[in-house]
């Protein structure tokens, strides 16, 4: 997650929703920003379960459904990528032991 506080609001038909800024590491020195909706009652339960946990720096496991660019009204233009949420799923942080493993065996 990226230090942008999440944001809980209706959609139009009532419906909960929840707003994330998730950032995705493809390396050292590559991050891809995603802002991410998801919808509906399973929103609500996971936010009522994890919304403690949604800090920056927490490791979210999503699946996303209708992924697009949007180009914002910034200047320079910095596209931002937008999808909808299938499913999230709360990772604990691992432990510096567990990420060395990890490195090890990748």
């Amino acid at each position: 997650m990226s230090k942008a506080r999440a944001e809980v609001s209706k959609a139009e038909d009532g419906a909960f929703q929840l707003t994330l800024q998730l950032i995705d590491s493809l390396g050292t020195h590559m991050k891809q920003v995603y802002r991410v909706r998801w919808e509906g009652p399973e929103a609500q339960a996971f936010w009522k379960a994890h919304a403690n946990d949604m800090q920056p720096g927490a490791i979210v496991d999503a699946r996303l459904t209708r992924v697009y660019q949007h180009t914002g009204a910034t200047h320079p233009p910095r596209p931002e990528l937008r999808a909808t949420a299938v499913s999230l799923q709360y990772m604990p942080k691992r432990t510096p032991a567990e990420r060395a493993a990890a490195e090890t065996h990748a």
